[in-house]
């Protein structure tokens, strides 16, 4: 089980990313953005959390070297 400092509300992300909430709350419903976990009892409501380490992960695959624009 992860521990709950691990764990990262949305409202948190600005903070640790520099994207607005609005921005992963978007994403989630588009299909971008780092994995998360929703806590509900069914539906699409409930709250919504994200693992560090997932938010780790998502920074680092958006990671580009400067003037290094791919296609990939």
């Amino acid at each position: 089980m992860q521990n709950q400092s691990e764990l990262i509300a949305t409202k948190q992300l600005p903070d640790i990313t520099g994207c607005s909430a609005n921005y992963f709350e978007k994403g989630r419903t588009y299909g971008y953005g780092p994995k998360f976990i929703r806590l509900s009892s069914g539906g699409r409501g409930g709250k919504i959390l994200y693992r560090r380490s997932d938010i780790e992960a998502w920074l680092q695959e958006n990671e580009c070297q400067p003037g290094g624009f791919s296609n990939d």
